[in-house]
């Protein structure tokens, strides 16, 4: 099984929609997706469409930004 756990699409920093992922995920050969865009879960309901659509599975996830109390650095939690 090929698994892909940490993809963004245009819902954040990426280039394609959601569509346009799962469609090339499964020309690659993916058999599941999840779907981690930054600050955002906008895209959980068309991934869903898309992952019965393309026959790929979705685990839905999301990248938050952070901050760092005493430092001011930004950071990444994957939920």
């Amino acid at each position: 099984m090929k698994i892909d756990l940490h993809v963004h699409t245009d819902a954040s920093d990426g280039t394609e929609p959601v569509s346009v992922v799962f469609d090339r995920a499964k020309d690659l050969g993916l058999d599941v997706l999840a779907i981690t865009d930054h600050d955002t879960v906008a895209h959980w309901a068309a991934s869903a469409e898309a992952s019965v659509r393309t026959g790929l599975g979705f685990v839905p996830g999301i990248e938050i930004t952070t901050r760092a109390v005493f430092t001011g650095e930004d950071g990444h939690t994957h939920k």
